[in-house]
């Protein structure tokens, strides 16, 4: 910013006018002897200076008049500009904000596409999170179901195979009871129909088929042949017997169980 500076005219005019009076009365005391005609001349002269210094000092009042306005003046133009200084850091703070605005609008939008972008996303999951929930729902319901009708085809299985197995078991155990009434007339005819000497049964024909002694027990002939060389009487009874006592049993089966 421009600095003016105003010298003050009433120094200098006073520091003239005292020069001015002070060699006056110097002349005037130098030439007080001088004749009334120069003393006259010298008096109107001074009264003409006198009217000069006046109208000197009106107008060093109206320049002092006039240099307090220049000062208020500049004093104005100095706010002024500081004013211009203080307005120009104002737009450029100013231009500067608006930059920073600029910039954060532009920031804003961009997080709020960002966030509409977010809640679009949120939203589509949120749909796909419900349909794959009710798809779950859904499958675990007929998961169940399947366990459901799963455990009655197992029940029904069950209850038939239990059935299958009573039945089997009353089978077995009809067959058992056959099996050991079987056995049971097999093991009774087998004790019966048993040569007494070798303890086997006999056959129907052969070496070894039925011969009885008069005594009535019955034997293996190849047995109770040897027995008799050895010895005369029955093995069982004691009773006297020889080979000659010997009678085959004709006309029934040997065992009840042989066809």
């Amino acid at each position: 910013m421009t600095e003016y500076t105003i010298i003050p005219l009433e120094d200098s005019f006073l520091v003239e006018e005292s020069e001015w009076l002070l060699q006056w009365t110097k002349l005037n005391s130098e030439n007080c002897d001088d004749g009334a005609n120069k003393s006259d001349a010298k008096h109107s002269n001074l009264m003409f200076h006198l009217k000069e210094v006046k109208i000197y000092r009106e107008q060093i009042d109206e320049l002092n008049s006039e240099h307090a306005f220049l000062n208020k003046e500049m004093e104005l133009v100095r706010d002024l500009e500081k004013q211009k200084c203080d307005l120009q850091l104002y737009n450029a703070q100013k231009e500067n904000l608006t930059i920073e605005r600029d910039g954060l609008l532009l920031q804003l939008e961009v997080a709020k596409e960002k966030y509409a972008s977010i809640l679009q996303k949120l939203d589509e999951q949120s749909k796909s999170m419900v349909e794959m929930n009710k798809n779950f729902h859904l499958e675990i319901e007929e998961f169940e179901q399947r366990q459901i009708d799963m455990l009655y085809a197992i029940q029904l299985q069950d209850e038939k195979h239990l059935l299958q197995v009573d039945m089997l078991e009353r089978n077995l155990q009809n067959k058992y009871s056959e099996v050991n009434v079987e056995r049971n007339l097999q093991n009774k005819y087998s004790e019966v129909n048993v040569c007494g000497i070798c303890v086997t049964p006999w056959d129907s024909g052969g070496v070894h088929r039925l011969v009885s002694l008069p005594c009535g027990h019955l034997f293996g002939d190849k047995c109770i042949r040897e027995h008799l060389r050895r010895v005369l009487q029955c093995p069982i009874c004691k009773v006297m017997a020889s080979e000659e006592h010997l009678r085959y049993i004709y006309g029934i089966n040997i065992l009840p169980y042989e066809i």
